[in-house]
């Protein structure tokens, strides 16, 4: 976890207002780069190599390095590159500037990991901004006709640069912030995406570098594969110099995580508690560090983790995104009912449709969180539908670009608050690409969500988290306003509030 900024043409003092209001996420270093194009600065939780200088940022010749996060295979990408180069130090930050020297834009297919970076090349007088596949590490930036500024954090750039409110349909339809804002002219960087910048121009262009492409199963050896995947994820996560922990729940992804290793704290959240006030006394801080309002009820209880596990490690592995990919929420069961329905019954597909429009129509009636924004959210819905030839895992693949960058932005956030990393090895590349490649009967099979999850529970004796109703993180905020359990318009109206006062 760290916090990286740079300013166009910019000088030293707002540079460093930039970074020092970033220091939640980067209490263990700071240090700046400037020349009369670029004023670069990074933060740094340290996690990995604790003694070596110049990582903070890593300047070698004329290319400046400011990253945030973790490059987990940067150990196996080290063999390779040792042929060529001389390493300094024992850090990720110091093989991935070489990764990109010697690989050039190519890199990011070498790269397994959560990441958001700038790199400047002054001899081309360029800067490169790249994020990782899933959008784990933050990265904004603000660009008009005269200025160029990034940062992991948007309040970082607010606190230099007077921005202005705009609407966001986006916002209004999902809840949350993706690609625009809430700002004008101040964007985020799309997941698995970069961004390169000409200082001579002030042009921009944006490449997706990565796409989903789907692999060969072999549904025989798929459990085996899992459980591989799933055991060398964690491994190469707990690369580092510092305790790591786990956030537990009562479900099956972190109870599954907890038997690939005996983890130096556990910590887990009491939903039964209440916990009104003290959500009251901290709204204020969890808007915040939260940059943009999230619809959602899991800021408080992952604020209420990361303070309590901050005591006691500095990284924490946690379970985002095994619903997305392996099919776990509870609104994909009536369209993957529908579904397994028609293929089971095919002559009475006429008589069913009759109740519904599409798949496609009816998910984003579910996942919209706006009653006339339906057919915005099913125009944003629909490139990720015409991928697959199954609901589900559509359904999945929409929600891990659409949806879940929301809760990656609330873990993020509230880990940072207070100066802790959460990994998430559910989210390593490889297993993202083998998750949406899997049939959708090993995902759901009738009310049976995440099967190829729970056949690998059952595998490694976990039964008790098998037979818990699927809930999510949160609190019971609706129950304390008397409010119906699906709405979230009330809490919505009171993090919106909170933001105006605290931003605009």
């Amino acid at each position: 976890m760290c916090s990286i900024a740079g300013i166009v043409g910019g000088d030293l003092k707002s540079l460093k207002q930039m970074i020092d209001i970033q220091k939640h996420r980067a209490p263990d270093d700071v240090g700046y780069f400037k020349d009369d194009n670029v004023a670069i600065g990074m933060g740094r939780l340290k996690i990995i190599d604790l003694l070596s200088k110049n990582l903070c940022p890593r300047i070698e010749g004329d290319n400046v390095l400011a990253f945030n996060g973790e490059i987990y295979n940067f150990i196996e990408i080290k063999k390779k590159l040792s042929k060529y180069y001389n390493f300094e130090t024992s850090s990720d930050t110091e093989v991935l500037l070489k990764c990109w020297k010697h690989y050039g834009l190519n890199f990011f297919s070498h790269l397994n990991g959560m990441f958001a970076f700038a790199i400047y090349d002054k001899k081309n007088q360029k800067i490169l901004l790249g994020r990782d596949i899933a959008g784990e590490k933050p990265l904004y930036y603000y660009y008009d006709d005269k200025n160029f500024i990034f940062s992991s954090e948007a309040k970082a750039i607010h606190k230099i640069k007077k921005l202005f409110f705009q609407e966001s349909k986006f916002y209004s339809n999902f809840q949350h912030c993706l690609g625009t804002t809430l700002y004008k002219n101040l964007y985020e960087l799309p997941a698995a995406h970069y961004l390169e910048y000409c200082i001579r121009t002030n042009k921009i262009k944006i490449v997706e570098y990565w796409k989903f492409k789907k692999q060969k199963i072999n549904i025989k050896t798929a459990l085996e594969e899992l459980d591989f995947l799933l055991k060398d994820s964690i491994k190469i996560r707990l690369r580092g110099d510092v305790k790591m922990g786990l956030y537990l729940s009562e479900g099956i992804d972190s109870n599954l995580l907890s038997t690939f290793h005996n983890f130096y704290k556990k910590f887990y959240f009491n939903d039964e508690k209440n916990w009104k006030k003290n959500f009251f006394m901290n709204i204020k801080r969890i808007v915040y560090h939260l940059d943009f309002p999230v619809g959602s009820l899991s800021s408080y209880p992952l604020w209420k983790l990361a303070e309590i596990a901050s005591k006691h490690v500095k990284v924490v592995i946690s379970g985002e995104g095994a619903d997305e990919i392996f099919g776990g929420y509870v609104r994909y069961l009536p369209i993957a009912l529908q579904w397994q329905t028609e293929k089971k019954f095919p002559s009475y597909k006429y008589f069913f449709s009759k109740h519904y429009d599409n798949y496609l129509s009816y998910f984003a009636r579910i996942t919209s969180r706006n009653k006339s924004g339906i057919d915005f959210v099913e125009k944003e819905l629909k490139k990720y539908f015409i991928m697959f030839e199954d609901p589900i895992n559509a359904m999945g693949f929409a929600d891990f670009k659409l949806v879940m960058p929301s809760l990656l932005q609330m873990g993020d956030r509230m880990s940072s608050a207070f100066g802790i990393e959460n990994r998430c090895p559910y989210l390593d590349k490889r297993i993202i690409e083998f998750g949406f490649s899997l049939p959708p009967e090993l995902k759901i099979n009738l009310f049976e969500q995440k099967v190829l999850i729970r056949q690998l529970c059952k595998k490694k004796r976990i039964f008790n988290s098998l037979t818990t109703e699927k809930k999510g993180l949160s609190i019971k905020f609706n129950q304390w306003f008397k409010k119906k359990d699906w709405d979230r318009k009330y809490y919505m109206k009171v993090l919106d509030n909170e933001w105006r006062n605290i931003y605009l």
